[in-house]
């Protein structure tokens, strides 16, 4: 008898017990799962699956089942905080030109909305050519083309020190090409947000 009430005092002690860590397999935006392991120095739990889940109480781990609603309400905090991801805009531009063809100049607002949609951002812009000028000449117009992309978002409301620019001419190429090929896609400036 006075086992039994010492086991079931132990259990009630075990059950009140807080849990200390949960563990839980998210899958990437894309679908993808990884796996973790649990190691509780007695025992290995594998979490392969997406939103697998295991706690760590009292010294021990073992698998637990959690809705995905659960797990969203825990978690709740950590998602919000989680850093967007950089994304890459690509703009092309008219021949000789630092101004932006028609449907690039459309593709510019996907990336305005995506700067402003961020609480904190950084953006890049890099200018480039295609081959059909001389190195000098090509080196300016790309920087030229980044400088029209970086003063069309600072007058849209970007903030001028949150944008840095660079011009790669012809050395850098989108499309490898020979030198005095006219390939459009090498015409363009390539906006990292982060």
């Amino acid at each position: 008898m006075h086992r039994s009430l010492t086991a079931l005092a132990c259990l009630t002690i075990l059950a009140g017990c807080p849990r200390q860590a949960l563990f839980v397999v998210l899958p990437s935006q894309e679908g993808g799962v990884g796996a973790v392991s649990v190691d509780d120095g007695k025992t290995v739990t594998t979490l392969d699956r997406p939103y697998a889940t295991a706690e760590s109480r009292a010294g021990s781990s073992e698998p637990v089942e959690e809705s995905r609603g659960d797990i969203d309400v825990i978690f709740r905090r950590a998602f919000a905080a989680q850093p967007i991801l950089p994304q890459h805009f690509r703009l092309y531009f008219v021949l000789g030109s630092d101004e932006l063809t028609p449907p690039s100049a459309t593709a510019y607002r996907l990336a305005f909305d995506d700067i402003k949609r961020r609480p904190v951002y950084q953006v890049e812009v890099v200018g480039h050519t295609d081959t059909l000028g001389d190195l000098r000449t090509n080196q300016t117009l790309s920087l030229a083309r980044a400088a029209a992309a970086r003063d069309r978002l600072v007058r849209d409301g970007i903030e001028p020190a949150a944008i840095s620019i660079v011009g790669r001419g012809k050395l850098d190429l989108i499309v490898p090409t020979a030198d005095g090929v006219a390939e459009p896609r090498n015409r363009c400036v390539v906006i990292t947000v982060r």
